[in-house]
This record gives structure tokens, sequence and C-alpha cells, in this order.
């Protein structure tokens, strides 16, 4: 196959456009619980220094030790927010922005080097309209970090394996991606990557060459920062940090399913999802590898056949690893999109260019695509309004609390790349145009849709997602430096303690909440149905009441004088 080239503004064009699909409105929309305000509270305090220098290693929520995640994402988010005076929700998702663009940068480079310009730039540009790499690149979320050093990981490796440039530089590099790695998210940065290179060898029957990747001095850059950092904190930390650290949030969650537990066949459903829209593309991808790649008659070179090798090992590596884990979440895949997203490159390309027409079943799909596109636009646009056409009953809920100009615009932005999708398509069929030009318009209409998501539904939707009226309203009803007893609910502490600048306590039982009272506290956040776990002990005023989609949530303080 003769290999397609992209021009440099082409190239210049997809980076330009992950820019703005990264950065557009970062700090526009507040926190989304859980994970958000947990993770900025953790930078916050590291920040703020209310925890001295050993706040710069153990790291804190809400006062007390945090053991969950390694410290490189906090260290990053503090940072940024130091000459500010707070991490606030930019700052906080900017490490996550720029690693995605980092992530869709490597990946032009990475296709580019493997199969062509061509498919370097159509990978990248598949990568950033995968929904959900966009979503957690647009959130305060360890994972796009982690992502961004295994595939500079992955990236070394190709060059030390293939013997381009300075060996031992790239060896070096290398290993300083896997230390980054593990200093984001633990061991799982260290092995998930080493495993698919281990794959990768086997596969070719290679594994005495891994040593050249993995010198005795190389270990120093991917496996010190990760042990320095977890004895200094176990050294500074109270008792117990490394039994929780290592023992319950590394092991526990691997082998006993302690938190997020999943059946062994979950990835082989949330994947696909996780992938859309592209996951239409992976029969198209088992066709191409089948008949072209891996078919002795079908002459494809030996150079093509080791890169399709090497990325569905690092695709398969992280499914086996991440299906033998008891805990499992679909964005642990993320680290595996580029590889996905460049195998469904090179198969969009070699099977364009051996055909003279498109495809039926793309014509087909594009057309429901943009007729799903439509329908979204319409009820937007009515919901907007205070008119929903669809009787759907969560809407009855969302739509007071709702946004309407941001609604109506999101909207009008889904029925005009609608509209303007099938215009072009008709356009490039009618003048015979090449096929890839299809390609190019399904892209442009997904990043146009996902743009307007990022950009205008979730500012809409804003109001019942964030805990910051809830939060704010708890503030201002509790004295300085009192805490607020939080009822229920463990999940609301980081949302709570980030926007009210109030330390929290949680309050299981009613022993709790008798304790609670009986040190001076006075300011409840609960459930209103879990009013009575509060008036059991003492009548209660309502200062404030949020709406959380279908939850409402109130602020309650003691009846009668302070």
């Amino acid at each position: 196959m003769r290999e397609l080239q992209a021009g440099p503004r082409l190239r210049t064009a997809v980076l330009g456009a992950a820019l703005v699909l990264m950065l557009l409105g970062l700090g526009t929309v507040d926190a989304s619980a859980p994970d958000e305000p947990r993770y900025l509270q953790v930078a916050e305090e590291m920040r703020s220094g209310a925890h001295g220098l050993e706040g710069l290693v153990v790291l804190h929520l809400n006062g007390k030790v945090y053991t969950q995640k390694p410290p490189l994402y906090y260290w990053l988010a503090a940072a940024l927010g130091a000459p500010f005076g707070h991490v606030n929700e930019f700052l906080g998702r900017l490490p996550s922005a720029l690693a995605g663009l980092f992530c869709v940068f490597l990946t032009l480079r990475f296709g580019s080097r493997l199969f062509g310009s061509a498919t370097g730039v159509l990978a990248a540009g598949l990568l950033l309209t995968v929904f959900e790499f966009g979503h957690l690149a647009r959130r305060v979320q360890l994972d796009m970090l982690l992502a961004a050093c295994e595939l500079s990981a992955l990236f070394c490796f190709w060059w030390v394996d293939r013997g381009l440039g300075r060996r031992r530089a790239w060896v070096a590099l290398l290993h300083l991606a896997l230390g980054l790695g593990v200093l984001t998210k633990g061991p799982v940065g260290f092995l998930v990557p080493v495993l698919a290179m281990v794959l990768f060898l086997a596969w070719e029957r290679r594994l005495r060459d891994l040593g050249r990747a993995f010198p005795p001095w190389a270990f120093l850059l991917s496996l010190g920062p990760g042990l320095l950092w977890i004895a200094g904190a176990t050294a500074l930390a109270p008792p117990g940090f490394a039994d929780d650290a290592v023992g319950t949030n590394l092991f526990g969650r691997f082998f006993q399913g302690t938190s997020h537990a999943r059946p062994f066949y979950y990835f082989l459903y949330r994947f696909p999802l996780d992938f859309l829209p592209w996951a239409l593309l992976w029969p198209g991808v088992f066709l191409v590898a089948r008949r072209q790649i891996f078919s002795p008659d079908a002459g494809t070179d030996e150079r093509s056949r080791r890169a399709w090798r090497f990325l569905l090992a690092v695709v398969g590596a992280s499914l086996v690893f991440f299906s033998i884990s008891s805990g499992k979440r679909g964005l642990y895949m993320v680290p595996a999109f580029p590889a996905a997203a460049l195998l469904c490159a090179d198969a969009c390309v070699r099977g364009l260019s051996q055909r003279s027409t498109l495809p039926t079943l793309a014509s087909v799909g594009a057309g429901l695509l943009a007729l799903l596109a439509l329908v979204v636009g319409i009820e937007a646009i009515s919901a907007g309004l205070g008119r929903p056409l669809a009787p759907i009953a969560s809407w009855q809920t969302m739509v007071p609390e709702l946004s309407a100009p941001f609604l109506v615009a999101f909207g009008c932005a889904s029925i005009g790349v609608a509209c303007g999708s099938a215009v072009a398509w008709i356009v490039l069929l009618r003048n015979r145009a090449p096929l890839l030009a299809h390609a190019a318009v399904a892209l442009v209409a997904v990043y146009g849709l996902e743009l307007a998501v990022f950009s205008l539904l979730y500012p809409a939707l804003d109001p019942i997602r964030s805990a910051r009226p809830i939060a704010e309203a708890a503030a201002r009803v509790t004295e300085a430096g009192r805490p607020i007893g939080l009822v229920g609910d463990r999940s609301m502490v980081g949302g709570l303690a980030y926007y009210s600048g109030h330390r929290v306590e949680p309050l299981k039982s009613a022993e709790d909440v008798e304790a609670f009272l009986g040190r001076g506290g006075r300011t409840f956040v609960l459930k209103r149905r879990k009013l009575g776990r509060v008036e059991a002990h003492t009548p209660v005023e309502i200062k404030a009441s949020s709406r959380t989609g279908k939850r409402e949530l109130i602020v309650v303080v003691p009846a009668g004088p302070s």
C-alpha cells in the first residue's frame, strides 16, 4: 500500500483543535463529585501549607492523612495554584488537560512513525473525538496523566527496540516515564506498560531482547521515585500509613475488590462503550487485520505487522491486567485508547484505499448519527424552553434548575452539526471525493458535538451536579473555625470541604450526631429524607436546601439561640 501523507497544516489543525477542546471553558463548571472535589481539596491543602513541609510528602484530605493515591498530580495542581493563592477548578484540571493534549500529540507522532503521517493525523483525530477521552481530559482525574506517562514509556520502548537514536538516552526516558507513572497511580504505572512490552516480545519470540530496555541502573529512575516517596511518607505519617496505602488501597483493590468490585468480563462491554463512537470501527479493524495484516497472502510488509502486534499487545495488556483485578472502573482503560485509535486509523486508511466506493454501512451509520444529533438538538431546545417533547421523567426534575440559554444554545449547535455534516456528506458523494474525506467529515461532526457538550451542555447541567450551593449555604451559617457535620453520604466530604472552607465531620451513627452536638457543633448537611436522624437529638431549623438531581440536600441548625 502506498503510504499516504498529511501536510503540516493538517497536523497543526488537529493539534489546534485539541488545544481548543482541552482548554475552552475548562474552569467554567464546578467540580463534579465524587473524585474532582476530593482531589481539588487534597491539592488545596497541600498548596495552603496547612500541614507544613510534611504535607508535601504526606497527603491530607479534610485535615486527615489521605492514603488513596501517590502525590504527582497533587504536586502539579498545588504548584499551579501557588502563584494565585488557590487551586481553582481551572488550575486543578490543567494537568489533565495538558496530559490529554500531550497524548494527542504523541499519538500523531507515533502513528506517523509507524504508518505514515496520514494515519498519524487520523489517529490523533480519532483519539481526540472519543467522548470519554475528552471528558476525562477536562476533569481533575489522575488517569489522563497516567495515560500520558504510559504512552511516553511505550513510545520510548519502540525507539529502543528498533535501535533508533541513542539507546542510553531513550532507555533513561523510558524509565523516567515509568517512574512518573508510578508516582501518579502506583505500581500500575509500571506493571501495565511493562506487561505490554513483554507480550509484544513474546509474540515476536524475542523475549531475550527485553534486557536491552531494562538495564539494572534504569530501575533507579522507574522504581526509585515511588519507593522513595512511600518510604518518606511512611516515616512521616502516623502508624498504619503503609498498611492503608499499600495493603488496603493496592493489594486490597486488586485482589479483594475492596473498591469498585466488578465481574471479570466487565471490560468486554465497558471498553467498547467508553471508546464510542469509534468502537463502531472495530469490526473493520478485525477484517483488515485478518485480510491484510496477518494474512500470509496479503503481501503486507513486516514493519506494519510488527507495529500491529505492538499496538494489539498494548491493548491486550490493559484488558488482561484489569480483568484479573477485582476492582474495576471504565477509566482504567484510558491508557489503551491511543493504541486503539492507531489501530482504527490504520484500518481505515488501508480499508478505504482498497475501495472505489464508500461502504453502504458507513453511509447508513453516518445518517443515523446525524439523525440522532438532530433529535437531541430539538429535544434540548424544547427542554430549555420548558416544554420537553419526550416524556422523560428526569427532565421534570432537571429543567427547572438548568440554565435554559445554555441548553437552547446546545440544541442549536447540535442541529447545526447534524445538518452541516449531512450536506457535506452528500456533496462529497456527488463529487466522488476521496473516501478519506468522508472520514474527515465524520471527525469534524463528532468534534463539533463534543465541543458543544463541554462548552454548552455541561454549564447547563452544572446547577444539579455541583456541591457548591449547599457548601456555601452551610458556610454562611457556620462560625469560623467550626466544623460542618455531614450525616451519611461520605462521598460529599471533599466537595463540602473544598467549597465551604470548613472542616467536615462525617457522622455515621446516632452516637456520632450526639457527640457532634456535645462538642458544640451546630451545622448539619444531609438529605431531607434523613432529617429524622438529627431531629431525634434536637429540634432543628432548615436554613437552606439544594436539589441535586432527584435528591434534596438541606442545611439545618439546632432551633433556638446559639
